[in-house]
Order: structure tokens, then sequence, then C-alpha cells
């Protein structure tokens, strides 16, 4: 059932659930809210940093979009 994700904190939540699954390191460094959608940028490097970022639905909880090295 679709949640919607009102805060940063659960967005993040989410958006770390996901990145783990695919990288064994995930340290959140922002989640920005804008256009009906959560933006979360995620250090993935254990010894450089690496970005990823996850995109995701406001409404819905929905991963839209992911970027990750």
């Amino acid at each position: 059932m679709p949640t919607e994700v009102k805060s940063a904190p659960q967005a993040t939540d989410i958006a770390v659930s996901f990145v783990s699954k695919h990288r064994f390191f995930a340290r959140p460094l922002s989640a920005i809210r804008e256009n009906g959608h959560w933006l979360v940028k995620i250090d993935v490097g254990p010894l450089a940093k690496e970005i990823a970022s996850v995109k995701i639905d406001a409404k819905t909880g929905e991963i839209l979009e992911y970027d990750i090295p």
C-alpha cells in the first residue's frame, strides 16, 4: 500500500534501505523535497566519496529514479 513520504528522515530511510541492497556502505548526506518528490543523496564510497542519488515520489514513496556509482 502506497504511503505518503512527509519528512526528510522518512525519505532517507527509504533511500538508504534501497541503496543498501546494492552497496554495503551507505551514509546519508541530504534529503530535499521539490516538485512533489524527494531527492536523497547518499555517500556510498567507504574510502573516497561517491555520491548515489535516489528520487522518491512524495505521494507514494515509490522510487522514481536512482543513480548508484
